[in-house]
């Protein structure tokens, strides 16, 4: 049996890390293996090959990055609040590195991951329609606002994916969205 320096969990970590940064061809075992202070023989003790290895990464990333930011939101009390922190977890996450990209790249590659992907991008849509929906919006709006706002996150993260923003500035973004929302003017948030 291998001395084993470094654990599944860390291993994950630092393969979400690199697929961030270079997508799945990013992904040397050995090299990974060297910045865990690991062997290349660790990688085996929890991973039977790379595409497991793969799967598992993106698996642990859709749990942080959607279900993770689903159970926070809706722990909130009231509908308002529920939407600022999902918008709050959104647009707080900058500058480390590019996940999503290189998870669209892969999707082009390997069909498996494009229903992934697009599991992925429904969820997040119906989640936030749901909280736009207990806020108060028609269900067809909320099915609107949805969809806008994902599109409108996919092209603010793009430009902003390489900066850390403040919480200052993630503060004064939201207040920006939130008045885009507001239902005051009309009841119907048209």
């Amino acid at each position: 049996m291998p001395k084993i320096l470094a654990t599944e969990e860390q291993w994950i970590e630092a393969g979400m890390a690199y697929f961030a940064k270079g997508g799945a061809e990013a992904l040397v075992v050995e090299k990974i293996a060297a910045e865990l202070g690991t062997s290349k023989s660790s990688f085996y003790w929890y991973f039977s090959n790379r595409g497991v290895y793969l799967q598992r990464i993106v698996e642990e990333w859709t749990a942080r990055s959607t279900t993770q930011v689903m159970e926070i939101s809706v722990q909130a009390p009231k509908a308002e609040e529920q939407l600022q922190s999902m918008l709050r977890q959104m647009f707080s996450v900058t500058g480390k590195g590019d996940f999503l990209f290189y998870l669209r790249k892969l999707a082009l590659q390997e069909p498996s991951y494009a229903s992934v992907l697009q599991r992925i991008e429904q969820a997040r849509m119906d989640h936030a329609k749901e909280l736009f929906i207990r806020r108060g919006f028609p269900d067809e709006r909320a099915s609107h606002l949805s969809w806008m706002l994902y599109h409108y996150y996919l092209g603010w993260y793009e430009r902003h994916k390489n900066v850390t923003q403040s919480a200052a500035e993630v503060e004064r973004h939201l207040d920006r969205l939130l008045a885009e929302w507001s239902l005051d003017e009309g009841g119907d948030g048209k």
